[in-house]
């Protein structure tokens, strides 16, 4: 196909005076015949956001003036033209002339005066923001042939509602006026905004003023807070709840407002807000404008200064209930306990810190967890156990706080097995005007490697068949004390299969703590155990062995024995009893016997 030369006139004035009432047929132009004007779809419906596309099929035949052309003209026709663009393009063309590439009948791109433009570009550049468009067709030459089309007809990101885009045509004879004449298409866009109605949302935690670094359906952050560190000329709340909300239809679309509620020891403010309200002008609900599309609203939480606890509902103005979040807000510290000690033996002469040794908790008076307040260490003695530090960590984060602080020990370089040392974690105590600690203390010992292991199975290694079973290794290290804790338990196997957890003969041992490994399962509290039925011993009567190798590498074994069931031990007990009794009935005749022998004595004797 060869191409048109199409000249692109818009001339937005003309346009905007013309009235549809007055579109008729000059019978006098004889530029142009046969003209035809198609359209794909006479409607289309599209969501906001989205663009409306139809496909205009144009055809006529110039009658052999060399400045005869036809202009279509789209015009959106409906009272909301303002909040429309409307273009055309050309997709497709050709002439009676078949692949014409001489250079009489080359394309001749005009739009606006200017040749040679490339009509995409300039198209785009000219147009982008009008509620109205034309393009000019005219042959390139005075031969009469046949002029065909295809446009595509664009309704550019239009707001919701209904418009109607009228196309029509305008011939000129040789270069004069335009006048109107037929065909024309009318085409109708519907454009439906999507639900502004909260479908559901979500609201997280973040500590102080913190971003949502990693999105809102992250887990939240801690919501204990400190009560007794809240001055009136602080600067930074102790939290900000992030709101974000969602539609049916998109996220970020819906477009009500919310509500924020306090009940008790907190207040409520706007982001921009950065000093702690007081008792006068400490607000407890607020009502926040919907979020713009793709960011979150902020409520920052402010504590009263009063140590107790805060609820804060979110509500959208339609009723919808976000989520509500508890705040607990703590006094000063006043005591320290020891939660949990997980390492009572640690590595002797450690180059790094022995982790995760114990957790310590600091309460205020109403025996609330308090955060800010992380223990230092103190240690009885230094060729032990140098010093340490705690954290307040939870999961490995230190953004989420529950006031129970972790505390890691620094090894002595020269401690060697056997030696112990007391620990006092402390914090300084606020409430006292002289120097004075609030402490408590936890004793540890220092242990080496893993030397010698001996095996033992529980119940005296007698077991019924399938009967439930504990496997225990005792470890001493090479000093013959309790080698420290963590270490991984031996690699046992049986030579019968076994029951359980048990992957046929192989035994799984968990950690040495206290100098023990068992094939039971430790809780997040090494001391404690999971489960303790997890091993089962052999199906089969008769004894059993147990092996595996110490850390030099020497072989350890244990022996277990599998005897008769219930209900042969109960057969077995009932025999028994039967041959009891028959023996207990012989000795009754026997005595009866010797008896009636005695009384025949009796009576010759007395005779």
């Amino acid at each position: 196909m060869s191409s048109l030369t199409f000249l692109k006139r818009v001339s937005l004035t003309a346009i905007a005076a013309l009235g549809f009432g007055m579109i008729s047929v000059n019978p006098a132009v004889s530029a142009v015949a046969s003209q035809t004007l198609t359209i794909d779809s006479a409607t289309d419906s599209i969501d906001l956001g989205e663009s409306a596309t139809a496909v205009l099929s144009h055809n006529f035949v110039n009658l052999g003036g060399a400045e005869d052309s036809v202009t279509l003209n789209a015009v959106v026709s409906t009272a909301n033209a303002s909040n429309a663009t409307v273009y055309i393009s050309v997709t497709d063309s050709f002439t009676s002339t078949a692949n014409d590439a001489t250079a009489a009948n080359s394309p001749e791109i005009n739009f606006g005066g200017s040749r040679g433009v490339n009509a995409v570009t300039r198209f785009l550049t000219s147009v982008y923001g009008s509620a109205r468009d034309s393009i000019t067709i005219a042959p390139s030459t005075a031969a009469v042939r046949n002029q065909g089309t295809t446009m595509q007809l664009k309704l550019y990101a239009p707001a919701a509602g209904t418009y109607t885009v009228q196309v029509f045509t305008r011939a000129s004879d040789s270069g004069a006026a335009a006048v109107v004449t037929t065909p024309s298409v009318t085409w109708t866009v519907t454009v439906t905004a999507p639900s502004s109605t909260v479908d559901r949302g979500i609201a997280a935690v973040r500590h102080g003023t913190s971003a949502l670094s990693t999105g809102l359906e992250s887990a939240d952050s801690s919501t204990l807070f400190s009560a007794y560190d809240a001055a009136a000329t602080d600067t930074t709340p102790e939290a900000t709840i992030w709101t974000k909300f969602y539609s049916a239809v998109a996220t970020n679309s819906a477009k009500e407002s919310f509500t924020v509620t306090v009940s008790g020891e907190a207040y409520v403010t706007t982001a921009s807000t950065s000093l702690r309200p007081t008792s006068g002008n400490g607000v407890k609900v607020l009502t926040f404008a919907y979020p713009t599309a793709g960011t979150e609203v902020g409520a920052r939480i402010w504590s009263t200064g009063t140590a107790g606890t805060a609820t804060v509902t979110i509500t959208t103005v339609g009723g919808l209930a976000v989520g509500t979040k508890t705040f607990t807000f703590s006094g000063a510290p006043t005591k320290l306990e020891v939660a949990l000690q997980y390492k009572k033996t640690l590595q002797v002469a450690k180059a790094t810190a022995e982790t995760v040794v114990a957790a310590v908790s600091v309460k205020d008076a109403a025996g609330r967890a308090v955060i800010g307040y992380a223990p230092s260490i103190v240690s009885s003695n230094t060729q032990a156990v140098t010093g340490g530090t705690c954290a307040d960590v939870v999961s490995g984060s230190t953004a989420t706080r529950d006031g129970v602080y972790i505390c890691n020990l620094n090894m002595g370089p020269t401690g060697t097995s056997g030696l112990t040392s007391t620990i006092t974690a402390r914090v300084a105590d606020p409430e006292s005007t002289a120097v004075s600690y609030l402490t408590t203390t936890f004793d540890v010992a220092l242990g080496g490697s893993v030397s010698t292991v001996v095996l033992s199975l529980s119940n005296k290694g007698a077991f019924e068949p399938g009967a439930a079973m504990v496997v225990t290794a005792t470890a001493k290290d090479a000093s013959g004390n309790t080698p420290y804790d963590g270490q991984s338990g031996p690699s046992l196997r049986a030579n019968k299969a076994l029951g359980g957890s048990a992957a046929g003969s192989t035994i799984t041992m968990n950690a040495y703590y206290d100098g023990v490994s068992t094939s039971e399962t430790r809780s997040s509290n090494p001391r404690v155990m999971t489960a303790g039925d997890t091993l089962f011993a052999p199906a089969a009567s008769g004894a059993f062995l147990i092996s595996g190798l110490d850390a030099s590498s020497l072989p350890i074994t244990v022996t277990g024995t599998v005897g008769d069931d219930a209900a042969t031990a109960a057969a077995s007990a009932a025999t028994d009893a039967a041959l009891e009794a028959i023996d207990a009935a012989n000795a009754a005749t026997d005595a009866a016997n010797l008896a009636a022998e005695a009384a025949d004595a009796a009576t010759v004797a007395a005779e």
